[in-house]
């Protein structure tokens, strides 16, 4: 219902993604408070029952303003049949709210596919876990995609899961970017064949084209794309703003960033991104504000302790760098880095525990895949310039997803460095702090 309504009347109504609302389910939160948190003027509400194969779902259009009913209704139908009753239940809302359908708005609600519903609930579960980022949560989402896939081949959702893990996977270095990109790439084109209409598919083409291709303008497209299809669309909205604040185009970055926020304020992970968009552009306060919002509601989130760590560090404030440090590799699965960071701490202080951790990786990257990516923010931590510029060109041979964000502020004290300035030119990408004009 989310995802369909968020699709009705492009830039017109706001609809607050699954991920914040879903925090009230099963509370007693009064709808003024939950209009006030997550600044809405309207909450459907309602209940759903399934007895055997068929299910029953009512639902109530409230106002936040003062509370009344402006709508409401019961729907039943068969399981298989819950995409079409989603679809009356949006054009009967529609009714409600006065909204005008277009012609393409009507055709949207007068198709609706046949789901198998264990299908359905695998990808909900599988999308719950991918948000974390952990790698047993990745690992728990691919077991869920996959098995959607094994009651309906013909999932696009699922097939766009499955490419999506593939994308964590290899951004937190967990395997090489050339294990990853063959069925990362084809779960992503079997999506496209399947239902090209789906703003989920345009979205990870789009995470694609950024990480794995590089190629700007393509991707650009695929992010227009996700978002013509679902204005509303938090996750998208949010990564776009990543791929603009590298290309340098920083009032747009945060414009799209802020909008995502406001689309799924309590989403660690549109949060986390968001972190990093405000560290792409120089607001070191601000994505400290978002980071440390991330970890209220997910404690573990790799991304958002990524952020602290890097920030705190920019801003020199290495006692609190430390900590977030170790939460990120253990977050990363790298939880025996801690011991050598506390170690190389206690013999000669902060940099000698980043440059303790570099040569730790460094020597782990010969016994298994390390991203050579971390190696050179290490290195750059530690102050060691040619290590990390040695490390980075690694990062470039290999396609590392993660060579975008050499625009980081991680890679601060290389921007008089030659090679760190041709290493930019050979991506196309701007000097940091550097406005471009589209």
């Amino acid at each position: 219902m989310i995802t369909l309504l968020g699709r009705l009347h492009p830039g017109s109504l706001g609809v607050i993604a699954r991920t914040s609302v879903m925090r009230y389910k099963k509370t007693d939160t009064p709808i003024d408070q939950i209009g006030r948190e997550l600044g809405v003027d309207y909450v459907l509400e309602g209940s759903a029952r399934r007895e055997g194969s068929r299910v029953r779902v009512s639902a109530d259009l409230i106002q936040v303003r003062d509370q009344t009913q402006l709508w409401g209704d019961a729907f039943e139908r068969e399981m298989s049949g819950i995409l079409a009753l989603q679809n009356d239940l949006a054009r009967e809302m529609a009714k409600a709210l006065a909204l005008k359908l277009l012609p393409s708005e009507q055709a949207l609600l007068a198709k609706a596919r046949r789901v198998d519903q264990d299908a359905y609930e695998a990808y909900i579960k599988g999308m719950a876990h991918w948000y974390k980022l952990t790698p047993p949560d990745l690992e728990t989402a691919k077991q869920y995609f996959e098995s959607a896939l094994k009651k309906d081949p013909d999932y696009a959702l699922a097939h766009v899961g499955l490419a999506l893990v593939w994308i964590g996977l290899q951004q937190f270095g967990l395997v090489r970017p050339d294990e990853a990109a063959p069925p990362m790439k084809a779960a992503a084109q079997k999506a496209l064949e399947l239902d090209d209409s789906l703003p989920e598919v345009h979205h990870t083409i789009a995470l694609i084209r950024y990480g794995t291709d590089w190629d700007w303008e393509a991707a650009n497209e695929a992010f227009i794309k996700a978002i013509d299809l679902n204005p509303n669309y938090a996750l998208a909205r949010v990564y776009y703003s990543q791929l603009l604040a590298v290309l340098g185009h920083s009032d747009e970055a945060v414009a799209q960033a802020d909008k995502a926020l406001k689309l799924d304020p309590l989403n660690s992970l549109v949060q986390g991104v968001c972190g990093n968009t405000y560290a792409f552009t120089r607001r070191y306060d601000e994505a400290i504000v978002q980071a440390r919002g991330a970890i209220k509601t997910s404690p573990h989130d790799p991304v958002a302790h990524s952020i602290l760590f890097e920030m705190f560090h920019s801003k020199g404030l290495y006692e609190d760098a430390l900590p977030e440090a170790k939460a990120f590799f253990t977050g990363i699965g790298l939880s025996e880095i801690a011991e050598v960071m506390d170690r190389g701490y206690s013999q000669d202080g902060y940099h000698a525990a980043m440059r303790a951790v570099a040569e730790t990786l460094a020597a782990l990257s010969r016994e298994t895949f390390v991203s050579p990516f971390f190696i050179s923010m290490m290195y750059s931590f530690a102050g060691e310039k040619e290590q990390a510029l040695n490390w980075m060109e690694k990062v470039y041979e290999i396609k590392d997803p993660n060579m975008p964000n050499i625009i980081t502020p991680a890679f601060n004290i290389l921007h008089d460095e030659p090679r760190y300035r041709d290493m930019l030119r050979r991506m196309n990408l701007p000097m940091p702090g550097t406005e471009r004009r589209k």
